[in-house]
């Protein structure tokens, strides 16, 4: 299964996808600063580890952002878990090719997977979560449709102490 637009192409990762620069994405601290991946070393084993997980899954769903036109592995959006009674899902990303920031690839991928989410995997309410301080993630997900829902003050530890969550959230048709 492959979501297209118009320049990614968003598939399920498989263990054959982790690569030495994927690894290295979750290494380098300007791609972590941001996930909590950045508590812990990862490596290719704690790596493929998760990514066969989530493609065993069948209540999280995660994609990688490949380039349509090189087929270059950019970075990974993630949906859930999904929460079955209530509908609700979780939306995380990164971009791990620090030349691809900047370039509206962190929108384009949270509104198709959002599209993904509420048409074919029945999830009425996508929720995201970021640090304050991740400025580029917030402003994707709002030109994704997505609306401020809240902050969580001092919710983080973060290298610069506590630090503030912002939440957002969309329903279907607030999706651009």
């Amino acid at each position: 299964m492959e979501i297209s637009t118009t320049r990614l192409s968003l598939r399920r990762l498989t263990p054959n996808d982790v690569t030495d620069a994927y690894v290295g994405w979750l290494n380098d601290p300007d791609v972590y600063r941001f996930l909590e991946t950045r508590l812990s070393v990862q490596n290719k084993k704690s790596v493929l580890d998760f990514v066969a997980e989530k493609a065993a899954s069948d209540n999280e769903f995660l994609f990688g952002m490949f380039l349509r036109d090189s087929g270059r592995h950019i970075g990974n959006i993630k949906v859930g878990p999904i929460h079955r009674h209530h509908k609700v899902a979780d939306v995380s990303l990164l971009i791990g090719e620090r030349d691809c920031w900047g370039k509206g690839y962190a929108a384009e991928a949270i509104t198709a997977v959002s599209r993904h989410a509420f048409e074919k995997l029945g999830v009425a309410k996508l929720s995201a979560g970021m640090y304050v301080a991740n400025e580029g993630s917030r402003r994707a997900f709002l030109k994704a449709g997505y609306r401020q829902e809240g902050l969580r003050r001092a919710h983080y530890e973060s290298e610069d102490g506590r630090t503030d969550l912002v939440e957002v959230g969309a329903l279907p048709g607030e999706i651009t």
